[in-house]
């Protein structure tokens, strides 16, 4: 059936005219609505998209009177808030809970400090081994060729100072001869002296027997020359006495001579025998040995194969010894929660490979000082990683060697050797993990991660608050407190905190300088939605307990 309405604007007429010329159909009046309706929830959802992208401001942080409760400029009254007091409990404790790590109580990779080739290797992974055991042998045929040459310089030195002693002998010889030659040329001048006294007597009688006539002038001519060779004896004796002592002391100068190359020699010998030992030092480099007892955890090094010095670049370790009947679980404590570490902090851990195993006692060892690098400070916990077999053979080996002799104490920390070849744990203050009722354990593995909590001191007497009552602001925690119905942010100092309680300290500017101070607790503290509620807002506290 075809629609008699003509195309355009449709107006109901009546008998005097147009009726209601203003009035609009009904399907017009569904459409305005509908797009009415469109138009407001566009703008709505623009609103709220700018809102949350922070270009338009939130009702609340912007004072929004509705949302501050104000209506139309009249006060509506304080906004209600949940607010705590800061507890006191003399059995509260704060404790910080960080991932650790578990790593071999000791652990050395062995590196060559020698080039050649690899001659054998004692040892695979997952072997035991002793200290002092050779683990990798390098063949180095100059450097034993070196000792070899130097240990024959040695003996070559050796024989030289042999022949300098002999000289030296020789020379306390001579001296001896010497001597003994000046005692005989004094004898030779003492008898030539008697025979020249001797003789000028007779030739004192011979003159005056000239004078009587008894004997002849010849005879006293003869007597006179005689006398005077007596004499020229005599000179001649004591230039030979001191011919004798001369050569005395020549033969002295050649002892000390000769004393002075043995010295020499003996010095030559002892730099042969320095130099022959560096060489062999060099030549021990090529011997690769356990340096404790332990298991090799990793290998590189194959029969044949050539390996570099390793003092000249950077190589990799031969072969990896490490400790593991004793493991060392490291965390890093923040720095936060180091003030609180002393040898008597105690500690649990519990390892993500092993449910159920916990070991729980105080910190081995602690670092002093906080590292700079992350700000943290390294906490050390020694554990027994063997069976409880082996821990109670241990124990029962130990109580056996103290009733025959107190050479090795233990104590329940020690867990001595296991059987077979286990290694023989010796240190005194390893913790002992708590094994199931089965008396089964599985062993804890090297390089595995744990979960350490450290049981800080106790706060009997400091005010604490929950740490979701510490809030950020401007890159500085606050706390949002209540003061005569108004809220106040105040800079504080987070002490200690382990994400569940924090301490804290109040930072007040004095004269330009920051100081802190501890809380009372009797301040009134927001502890939720403190950036909503924003400072300098009135409220009313409700303080509930925690």
């Amino acid at each position: 059936m075809n629609d008699p309405t003509p195309a355009g604007p449709v107006e109901m007429y009546g008998p005097r005219g147009p009726a209601h010329p203003h009035r609009v159909s009904g399907r017009t009046r569904r459409r305005l609505v509908v797009g009415l309706l469109a138009v407001l929830g566009v703008a709505g959802a623009a609103a709220g998209v700018g809102m949350l992208a922070g270009f338009l401001p939130h009702p609340v942080v912007a004072g929004d009177p509705k949302a501050t409760g104000l209506t139309e400029g009249k006060a509506t009254g304080p906004q209600a808030v949940k607010a705590i007091r800061p507890r006191r409990d003399p059995t509260f404790r704060l404790s910080t809970r960080q991932i650790a790590t578990v790593q071999p109580f000791v652990q050395a990779g062995l590196r060559a400090r020698v080039a050649g080739v690899v001659r054998h290797v004692t040892k695979d992974i997952g072997d035991s081994v002793r200290a002092g055991e050779l683990l990798v042998e390098i063949d180095v045929p100059d450097l034993e060729q070196a000792v070899a040459q130097k240990d024959a310089v040695v003996r070559q030195r050796l024989r030289e100072a042999d022949g300098t002693e002999a000289e030296l002998a020789s020379a306390r010889a001579g001296i001896e001869l010497a001597a003994a030659n000046v005692k005989q040329k004094d004898a030779e001048v003492f008898q030539s002296d008697s025979l020249r006294a001797f003789k000028q007597k007779r030739y004192d009688r011979i003159k005056v027997l000239v004078g009587g006539g008894s004997v002849t002038p010849d005879v006293v001519d003869e007597a006179e020359l005689d006398a005077r060779a007596a004499a020229s004896a005599v000179e001649s004796s004591r230039a030979a006495v001191d011919k004798a002592r001369a050569e005395k002391t020549g033969k002295e100068a050649s002892l000390a001579t000769a004393l002075a190359d043995v010295e020499i020699k003996r010095a030559l010998v002892e730099v042969a025998r320095k130099d022959r030992d560096v060489a062999a030092a060099q030549l021990g480099y090529a011997r690769l040995y356990a340096p404790f007892d332990g298991v090799v955890t990793a290998r590189a090094a194959d029969p044949g194969r050539f390996v570099a010095n390793a003092t000249t670049g950077a190589s990799e370790p031969l072969v990896t010894v490490a400790r593991v009947d004793l493991v060392t679980v490291v965390m890093k404590a923040p720095d936060t929660a180091a003030p609180f570490i002393s040898p008597t902090t105690e500690v649990a851990v519990e390892f993500a490979q092993l449910p159920g195993v916990v070991v729980r006692g105080k910190v081995t060892r602690y670092s002093p000082v906080i590292d700079q690098a992350d700000r943290t400070m390294r906490v050390e916990v020694d554990v027994y990683n063997g069976s409880p077999a082996a821990y109670r053979a241990g124990l029962a080996r130990a109580a056996g060697r103290a009733a025959v002799a107190p050479l090795l104490p233990f104590d329940r920390a020690a867990g001595l050797a296991a059987t077979g070849p286990s290694l023989i744990p010796t240190h005194a203050d390893a913790l002992v993990p708590e094994w199931g009722t089965d008396g089964t354990a599985r062993p804890i593995v090297p390089g595995t991660t744990a979960t350490m909590r450290v049981f800080l001191d106790t706060f009997a007497d400091a005010p604490l608050l929950p740490a979701g009552a510490v809030f950020g602001k401007s890159g500085q925690p606050n706390i949002l407190l209540v003061e005569n119905g108004v809220t106040r942010a105040v800079p504080v100092v987070v002490q200690v905190s382990d994400g569940r309680l924090a301490k804290v300290a109040m930072v007040d500017a004095a004269g330009g300088r920051e100081l802190t101070r501890e809380l009372t607790g009797s301040e009134v503290v927001v502890s939720t939605r403190q950036v909503e509620i924003g400072e300098g807002t009135r409220v009313t506290a409700t303080v509930e307990g925690w």
